[in-house]
């Protein structure tokens, strides 16, 4: 797989390319002040990419959107003291039309009927879960490969797993005996107030055995201990199993990221879910 490059703007983290054909503001720092907009919005027209997205604190958001970014979902107190937002600004109207619509509100319903009933839902006894390391870089690689036709970042890259683990990425796996069968893996974001419930896996031999619900679980566990409050994901908002295992769970949907990601092959929208640990 081909990827977007990951490059500060300003002390601001950015990954940006034709892959995803965007701009994303992964990380904007306390410093970099309004005249990141522009510097974002012109590097878009040089590249001619056709959508930037940012992550941010609602309180630097306003030469965001005087400039012309869209608000499509919220994370209130993602922030420590301050609401998350997830901003788009498109350069292209084909970028924000949303021809399955119909079919992703339907996903969504689906979803959302199943609010709070819980993953209850166990390993089986053959199955075993451990928290992840570099010796596992593989084949967690060969099994997110497996998995996803395309990824936005390169997960099938053992290297960059292992980047990821020493800059704090939780990973989660379940094996049989020496076989890993799923992963997933909680990205802490800068703050260390919230992560982002991500890279979830199960080889195809092994789905409806509870495993996406264990490793999630697992994931919030880690993530409570750690001190973590606000959980939040970025997810397909096609898949109505994802988007289902996030409802269970008591996450609150907060709003919908249009044409946002190349995940599997092509350009698809995305869905943001949340929710609060307690100590």
């Amino acid at each position: 797989m081909s990827h977007d490059s990951i490059l500060t703007v300003g002390k601001s983290t950015v990954q940006m390319g034709d892959y995803n054909d965007r701009i994303y503001l992964m990380s904007l720092a306390a410093e970099d002040g309004p005249e990141i907009v522009e510097e974002l919005v012109n590097m878009a027209v040089a590249e001619d990419l056709s959508k930037i997205f940012a992550k941010i604190p609602a309180s630097k958001s306003v030469p965001f959107l005087s400039g012309g970014f869209e608000r499509e979902a919220v994370i209130p107190g993602m922030f420590e003291g301050d609401d998350g937002l997830f901003l788009s600004f498109y350069r292209y109207l084909w970028r924000k039309e949303q021809s399955d619509g119909e079919e992703l509100n339907r996903v969504l319903s689906v979803a959302e009927s199943k609010k709070g009933k819980g993953n209850v839902s166990t390993l089986p006894s053959t199955l075993h879960m451990r928290r992840l390391g570099p010796e596992d870089a593989h084949a967690l690689a060969n099994l997110y490969g497996q998995t996803f036709k395309t990824y936005p970042f390169p997960i099938t890259d053992p290297d960059f797993l292992c980047k990821e683990m020493e800059d704090g990425v939780r990973f989660m796996g379940v094996h049989e005996e020496e076989k890993l069968v799923g992963a997933a893996s909680a990205e802490v974001c800068s703050d260390g107030y919230s992560a982002e419930m991500t890279d979830f896996a199960v080889d195809p031999d092994y789905r409806k055995t509870g495993i996406a619900g264990a490793l999630l679980r697992a994931l919030e566990s880690d993530c409570s201990d750690y001190g973590i409050k606000c959980l939040f994901t970025i997810a397909r908002a096609c898949s109505y199993g994802i988007n289902s295992l996030f409802s269970k769970g008591d996450y609150e949907f907060s709003g919908r990221l249009v044409n946002n990601t190349n995940i599997s092959g092509k350009l698809e929208s995305m869905n943001v879910w949340y929710k609060f640990v307690e100590d």
